[in-house]
């Protein structure tokens, strides 16, 4: 996580210096009550988000959430990949915070941006793969662990372990990282920004 730095001095409060900082960083963070209600968001989750604190969350982060908040007090944090465009996906981590009031708090990255449609057409088309397969690939090149794509897929970890070793096999690799070699290499053909 990068943060803009700024001058410390001997005066600062904590509480003043804590919140410049979350302002400030490039990730974004929110705070939800229930899986709707906005309690905190800085700077950069009301840009990625389009709303603010004290307001709803958008449609699609609550039926994405929703699902998740349920499990989130028994076993812990949860992460979902969500495309909101066809050239823009961002992934929400979940974290509880507090189980009486229904706190959870949420780091919002941009997982992945190309301007030629979704990585998943992009595999598809370029390893001439069915779109499962891309997107399962899709989600290997951007460096979710297997729990993580378990978790956006709603599949058992060992679904996921038995497709990506079926995948490995169609691409003709034995190893995670050399699936995704291939997964860069068609996605740098496609659009010389798609890695950035």
């Amino acid at each position: 996580m990068v943060i803009n730095s700024a001058p410390l001095s001997q005066n600062s409060r904590p509480e003043l210096l804590l919140s410049t900082l979350l302002e400030d960083a490039e990730i974004g963070l929110a705070v939800i009550e229930g899986d709707r209600q906005a309690v905190y968001l800085n700077s950069s989750a009301r840009k990625l988000l389009g709303c603010d604190a004290g307001g709803s969350l958008p449609d699609w982060v609550t039926n994405a959430l929703a699902p998740l908040v349920e499990r989130l007090w028994l076993s812990g944090s949860h992460a979902v990949e969500r495309w909101i465009r066809a050239d823009l996906a961002l992934r929400v981590h979940a974290r509880p915070l507090d189980r009486v009031r229904n706190l959870a708090a949420l780091e919002i990255t941009v997982a992945h941006s190309t301007p030629t449609g979704t990585v998943a057409e992009c595999l598809a088309s370029g390893l001439s793969l069915s779109m499962p397969d891309a997107r399962l690939l899709a989600f290997v090149w951007r460096g979710l662990s297997n729990e993580d794509i378990a978790q956006t897929l709603n599949v058992r970890l060992g679904t996921v372990k038995s497709r990506l070793f079926r995948l490995y096999q169609r691409l003709g690799v034995k190893k995670r990282s050399a699936a995704v070699l291939r997964a860069a290499e068609v996605m740098k053909d496609a659009s010389p920004s798609a890695e950035a």
